[in-house]
């Protein structure tokens, strides 16, 4: 047949042997195995004997309440007596009990945290990939001499890992430990002084010599809390008060008087009570303000009632926000925040910032900026939306926008709050143009640039024109690609 080679008849079949197999396989050699589990004989270092009373307080805090409550109705001390000797006793046997399963164990480049007693939890944290340790002293632990060890991991949950509780000196060499393994060492921190009186708590702290700005004077950070958190508690007055005015005048104020206070007036005084303790904590949160660096790591330290001290790693920082809320603009106050692709790794909906400047002025911001993200501005002139976008968010067109800046991709949102989020170009993963139903009849896409660790915080340009939203996305992502190639090692 036409296309076959006809067959040799004389043509021998030859064989040839396979090739011996080589004593190792082809290719680079092998990594040596890393660490494994530490063995069972190993001796792990145990927690503070009142760690699990202190993490029940909340228990113990409901407990003592409800008892105190029966023995003002009925008179019986003897009964809080009997209360507090069975809580002491069981809580004791608890106690003991729970911190034989509890500690931790140092085994090579690994940190591994045992707990639980129905329930054995083990947990390995690879110090290689470590982040950042950050020192806590909540309220309860302070008269104790405690605190404990909050553990960030590149890709992990957030804060998950904690140490909780040691004493304040072994916590810090700990601390200073746990970095030297990761290849992070910083300078020793300086031992938390004793807790002070009031009155000298409430006195400004002199600035350290390794201080980026001076300590947030007292006074203005009570007056900043007070003045971010008026507007909103102001305009729900006007609202009720208005709603409660006329509708009184046409069914009669005390018919409606009764129906509010039962159906808004009561669960609105709740909501105010919570507005103004959220804001209480977020002034004892901040006082004491301080900001300081060591190599390419940021320290904070701040706190009046829970003590923090905070690490945060410049070459982690994935985005800066820049807030300023309505009533601080005539003083020109704002507010810095910094997210890190650790902490936007958390899950659950829990991603939270590093607070970097609770309030400070224009020099102070600027200054704060530049160290987040080397030569980072501090003010944007960003582009508004389309006009005919205006019908879509009325009241906060004129503080939307965005810009692409020399180093950064910078939005522009809030009303109350004023908001720019600054994204280095090194750090976005990812860019997408999203156009709903009606961005499509009038011809609008918008933007959304996601930042590495992926979730919790992009930069979103919202309405932008269609043509401008595509050319935009093509840029954002090649200036992405040139700067990230720069990076050794890269993030994104």
């Amino acid at each position: 047949m036409t296309g076959q080679v006809p067959e040799r008849p004389d043509a021998a079949v030859r064989e040839e042997p396979a090739p011996p197999l080589a004593d190792l396989p082809y290719g680079p050699e092998p990594a040596p195995a890393g660490p494994s589990a530490p063995p069972a004989g190993a001796a792990r270092q145990r927690l503070h004997p009142l760690t699990p009373l202190l993490e029940s307080f909340r228990f113990f805090a409901a407990a003592a309440a409800a008892v105190g409550i029966q023995v003002f109705t009925s008179q019986n001390f003897l009964f809080a007596v009997y209360v507090a000797v069975a809580a002491a006793v069981v809580g004791g046997i608890a106690s003991l009990i729970a911190l034989q399963y509890r500690g931790f164990v140092i085994w090579g480049p690994e940190l591994h945290i045992y707990s639980g007693v129905l329930t054995r939890s083990h947990r390995t944290v690879p110090l290689d990939r470590l982040q950042s340790v950050d020192l806590v002293r909540p309220l309860r632990a302070r008269p104790f001499g405690l605190a404990q060890l909050n553990i960030e991991v590149a890709g992990g949950d957030g804060t998950d890992a904690r140490l909780a509780y040691l004493k304040v000196d072994r916590a810090l060499a700990l601390r200073a430990e746990l970095l030297a393994i990761a290849g992070r060492p910083i300078a020793a921190a300086p031992e938390p002084e004793a807790d002070a009186a009031p009155a000298e708590a409430a006195a400004p702290a002199e600035a350290g010599p390794g201080a980026l700005i001076p300590p947030v004077p007292v006074r203005r950070l009570a007056v900043a809390s007070l003045l971010e958190a008026l507007p909103v508690q102001v305009t729900a007055l006007a609202v009720f008060g208005t709603a409660f005015a006329v509708t009184g005048y046409f069914f009669g104020f005390s018919t409606v008087a009764t129906t509010v206070w039962f159906g808004f007036l009561a669960p609105a005084l709740l909501g105010y009570v919570q507005s103004t303790v959220a804001t209480v904590n977020r002034f004892l949160r901040n006082c004491r303000f301080r900001l300081s660096r060591d190599g390419g790591s940021l320290l904070v330290e701040r706190g009046l009632t829970d003590t923090s001290h905070e690490t945060v790693p410049v070459d982690r920082v994935t985005a800066v926000n820049f807030d300023e809320p309505v009533l601080w603009r005539s003083r020109q106050w704002r507010r810095v925040e910094v997210w890190t692709a650790a902490v936007a790794q958390q899950g659950g909906g829990a991603v939270k910032s590093t607070m970097m400047l609770p309030v400070g002025d224009p020099g102070q911001v600027a200054l704060v900026a530049a160290e987040s993200v080397p030569e980072l501005p501090s003010v944007f002139a960003v582009e508004r939306p389309p006009r005919r976008a205006r019908w879509r968010m009325p009241v906060a067109w004129k503080r939307t926008g965005a810009a692409l800046d020399e180093r950064v991709f910078v939005v522009r949102h809030g009303v109350l709050v004023n908001t720019y989020v600054a994204v280095p170009y090194a750090r976005i993963q990812s860019v997408r143009v999203v156009q709903g139903p009606f961005q499509r009849l009038q011809g609008l896409a918008t933007v959304r640039a996601m930042t590495a660790g992926g979730l919790g915080h992009d930069a979103v340009a919202r309405h932008r024109d269609v043509r401008e939203a595509v050319a935009m996305a093509a840029e954002l992502r090649e200036r992405a690609d040139a700067a990230a190639a720069l990076e050794r090692p890269r993030l994104s």
